[in-house]
């Protein structure tokens, strides 16, 4: 056996060495969609991206492509039998990816930088380790997530309505 160069440098210590998760057998195609399409590659200064950043410069069909490949995901955590929650707020993830993304230029900024795929993947991975525990932060996510629409709709109404009084005592 071939003993290391420098012994202080082992795989642990060694600021380029990636560090594999162990991978449940069961999600080990999701997280290969996760890692491609979200997180695959690294620029300099750490910030990483995938082939969903790349694809989704295709103007028309790029985002989706990329929405599509992020439903597998979700088909996958139905056949695992994950709570429905669970398969709401993952599609809630898809959902503002593929909204957001419709935006060009600036929609494939944020598809690289919110990362739907990696979201649902690590949702999956915490419900069967941890099923209870997530299930309450998938509720308070989708509460919050309901909030915030009603809110944007709501608000700007309102705001009408104000105006056109305001306009009608002038």
């Amino acid at each position: 056996m071939q003993k290391a160069l420098n012994p202080s440098i082992t795989p642990r210590n060694r600021p380029d060495a990636l560090t594999p998760e162990i991978v449940d057998p069961r999600l080990a195609d999701v997280e290969a969609i996760a890692r491609w399409f979200d997180y695959a590659f690294e620029l300099p200064g750490g910030f990483r991206f995938g082939l969903a950043g790349i694809i989704g410069l295709i103007p028309g069909i790029g985002d989706v492509i990329d929405a599509l490949v992020s439903l597998y995901i979700i088909v996958r955590a139905i056949q695992l039998g994950i709570a429905r929650v669970a398969i709401t707020r993952m599609l809630v993830n898809v959902g503002i990816e593929a909204l957001a993304g419709a935006v060009p230029f600036i929609g494939d900024l944020f598809d690289i930088a919110f990362k739907a795929n990696r979201r649902n993947y690590q949702i999956l991975r915490s419900h069967i380790s941890q099923p209870e525990r997530q299930r309450n932060h998938d509720w308070l996510f989708l509460i919050a997530t309901v909030v915030v629409v009603i809110a944007s709709i709501a608000l700007p109404v309102i705001g009408l309505i104000e105006l056109v009084k305001h306009l009608q005592f002038q």
